[in-house]
């Protein structure tokens, strides 16, 4: 089905008629969209109401649990998260999308009710009740202003807290169809505000609210802690004050990498492995070429001299309020035939002090094929909550249509030969142990 566009309309008949397209195929898929108006019972009554109402108790449980397991922890020094009602008496909730139910809806909610969403602002208020003084500075009209002037004041209140909350990032209308920006920055001047309110001493807590990655490399050492939340939705602050507090522990992980700068893109974990793959030994930093260095190509490797090969933070990256160690990756069988499968395990172990859920990541990698195969690709997770100093056993079924790709002649096709597989909770994991698959005719 398309959504827009005229490609079926005028080529899908010449590609039946010249057998690319088998008439079968047709049937299938017409067959599929005739079933669901059945189903819908779109033959006996085709006009129907399209309005659905989606505010109940139920609706919004899943709402904030799609928000809470969404959310990235992507820095917490000093374990500054999570928070106690405990050990501090003031918050400082500051910036232009702490108090902004439409914004926090994200982009594509044509029909969207800002009147249902419950901001991070109030999330908070509502969280600590009498127990904390909580100010409030939005310091920014929009994500976009360049106007300082109302600074001061969300200084002063950070000043005077003893931690400060900044919700940052992009409003709605920045983000989807062709909302592109050339620069990924925070917009506005949203990283001159994070500098004057860290230059008060006050612990930093920044909860990003984005519908793109954002490039953070000039804040990240003026913040303390970050919490991504994407656009979270009606029941973003609900979940958000859960993650801040500690009722929840953060298990988000990063579905895209994050760059350096904008220059660093594309960059992606899925890529190519390139002629002369950088190392850590191969590479030179900008900082580190002497004054009137004889020309070199420095060992002739694809990277950036000022912001290396690495992203930011890499795909499956996200932290959590406990750590977790990964040990003994096996596999089942050293070799299989094609149709087979194979197990890999390794042992997971909560080696923290608090109660965690882990996203455990499985990757692959084909070492050779007739077209050339990504150096890593991700081909299965699991959430696991484990207690403080529990370990389980992850399990991963890998068949050999898993490992499947289009070859050349563009048919799908798991070619014999010798495979990597990594487990861990990110896409730079390194617990790696090898199998094999053998042609068996």
């Amino acid at each position: 089905m398309e959504m827009h566009g005229d490609a079926y309309r005028k080529h899908l008949e010449e590609l039946v008629n010249e057998g690319d397209v088998p008439l079968a195929r047709i049937d299938e898929m017409v067959a599929a969209i005739l079933r669901t108006k059945f189903r819908l019972g779109l033959f006996e009554s085709p006009y129907v109401d399209t309005s659905v109402t989606l505010n109940g108790n139920d609706a919004f449980a899943v709402a904030r649990r799609v928000a809470l397991e969404s959310v990235v922890l992507l820095k917490n020094d000093a374990a500054v998260l999570p928070l106690s009602v405990d050990t501090i008496k003031s918050i400082a909730v500051i910036g232009p999308l702490a108090a902004a139910p439409y914004e926090q809806l994200g982009t594509w909610v044509f029909d969207g009710d800002p009147a249902l969403s419950v901001t991070g602002l109030q999330a908070i208020t509502d969280f600590v009740g009498d127990a904390v003084n909580v100010s409030y500075a939005r310091a920014m009209e929009t994500s976009r202003s360049r106007d300082t002037a109302a600074f001061q004041d969300a200084v002063e209140k950070a000043r005077d807290a003893d931690v400060a909350v900044l919700f940052l990032g992009e409003e709605a209308i920045l983000s989807g169809e062709a909302h592109s920006r050339a620069n990924i920055d925070l917009p506005g001047a949203q990283a001159e505000l994070v500098r004057q309110v860290s230059e008060t001493g006050t612990p930093v807590v920044a909860v990003i609210m984005a519908g793109r990655p954002l490039t953070l490399l000039n804040v990240i050492d003026d913040v303390d802690a970050i919490l991504y939340a994407w656009h979270p939705g009606t029941m973003g602050g609900p979940a958000i004050a859960d993650l801040l507090f500690g009722m929840e522990p953060p298990s988000g992980k990063l579905p895209v990498s994050f760059p350096r700068l904008v220059g660093q893109v594309p960059i992606y974990y899925a890529h190519k492995n390139t002629g002369k793959p950088p190392t850590p030994d191969t590479i030179v930093d900008i900082d580190d070429i002497d004054t009137r260095a004889p020309q070199t190509s420095f060992g002739m490797t694809a990277y950036y001299l000022d912001a290396g090969y690495k992203p930011l933070f890499e795909f499956g990256y996200g932290l959590s309020y406990t750590e977790f160690a990964y040990e003994n990756i096996r596999v089942s069988k050293d070799a299989i035939g094609l149709g087979d499968t194979v197990t890999v395990s390794a042992k997971l172990t909560n080696t923290g002090k608090m109660k965690g859920v882990e996203i455990a990541q499985l990757y692959i990698r084909d070492l050779v094929g007739n077209v050339t195969r990504p150096v890593r690709e991700l081909k299965g997770f699991k959430r696991v909550h484990l207690d403080p100093g529990q370990t389980v056993t992850i399990d991963f079924q890998l068949h050999t249509d898993d490992l499947a790709f289009y070859g050349r002649n563009m048919q799908l096709m798991t070619e014999p030969g010798e495979f990597h597989v990594w487990i861990g909770g990110s896409s730079e994991t390194d617990l790696r142990t090898e199998f094999r698959i053998v042609d068996t005719d």
